[in-house]
């Protein structure tokens, strides 16, 4: 369990918050190769961001992309992360890229959305992060108390199920869809997953993308919670080409500087930032109060 304050402007942060330096040398990175429960042949890349420190830990966050895609979608992402010193692993979900194996037979999605997830089990997709998530914690250069998850589509809906197992700092759900995908009361089941891992969300949404703006109208009421719902159709990675520095600057404010609010202070103090509200255009619940972890030590 954990409680972090709301996400503050983030048109501010971007001419507020200093991009890190790229350093010369290049990121490092690292292959997953894990089995789920059910037997999918799960694979990933694990990519770490060069450091100066010899044993300094990087936060890192978890990427699903979207039905169709696999994990070079996201690409435009992992660049910016990667240059604020944020590590990422990106996975390939079941039935997609390289994670197309069951038992050693392949089992791969069609363009039949339904028909893929009942074949694949998209339903299972938050079990599988969390596994990830496990593996990821027991890596060398990996900070283990701050990772973060960001989805697109059925990967958007999927992080926010993961939610409580992952325990995550920080998640970027970009058109969370596949409702159907994620059997009865999935809707219910979202909001309760998140009302239980209380992580800072950041949500991106299109009106006209009906599944998906329901969606994040269902969430925005909720703690710690900041949806953006925008006029059009546009889904999950076309959020790319205008929000993508955005999306690298609100998770460099939770992973990277823990969000202590001295930087808007800062800002404010030379006349860079607004005071301190939902960013225009998002809506969201009030600030939860910072309580500490409970349930037990915290993850490594």
């Amino acid at each position: 369990m954990r409680a972090l304050r709301l996400l503050a402007p983030l048109a501010a942060l971007i001419v507020a918050a200093p991009l890190i330096p790229t350093l010369a040398a290049a990121p490092a990175t690292t292959e997953m190769a894990l089995t789920s429960a059910d037997g999918f042949a799960l694979k990933g890349t694990l990519t770490l961001p060069a450091t100066a420190k010899p044993k300094a830990k990087s936060p890192v966050v978890i990427l699903a992309h979207q039905f169709g895609s696999n994990r070079a979608g996201w690409a435009p992402l992992t660049e910016k992360l990667l240059a604020r010193g944020i590590g990422v692993l990106a996975l390939d979900l079941r039935g997609h890229g390289d994670s197309a194996l069951k038992a050693g037979a392949e089992v791969r999605v069609t363009t039949d959305f339904p028909a893929s997830a009942k074949a694949v089990g998209f339903d299972k997709i938050p079990a599988d992060l969390a596994q990830a998530a496990t593996w990821l914690r027991k890596q060398p250069g990996v900070d283990g108390r701050r990772l973060g998850l960001a989805g697109s589509s059925v990967g958007a809906f999927a992080v926010l199920l993961a939610a409580p197992e992952v325990k995550p700092v920080a998640i970027l759900s970009l058109s969370p869809a596949g409702t159907g995908a994620f059997g009865d009361s999935a809707r219910d089941r979202l909001k309760g997953a998140v009302l239980r891992s209380r992580p800072s969300v950041l949500v991106l949404a299109s009106m006209d993308d009906k599944d998906a703006a329901e969606n994040a109208q269902a969430l925005k009421d909720l703690p710690g919670v900041a949806v953006d719902l925008k006029e059009g159709g546009d889904h999950g990675f076309a959020y790319f080409k205008d929000c993508s520095d955005l999306m690298a600057v609100y998770f460099g404010e939770y992973l990277t500087y823990h969000h202590t609010g001295k930087r808007y202070a800062e800002a404010r103090a030379k006349g860079a930032a607004p005071a301190p509200a939902s960013p225009e255009g998002m809506t969201g619940g009030p600030a939860p109060a910072e309580k500490k972890p409970t349930g037990g030590p915290a993850p490594k």
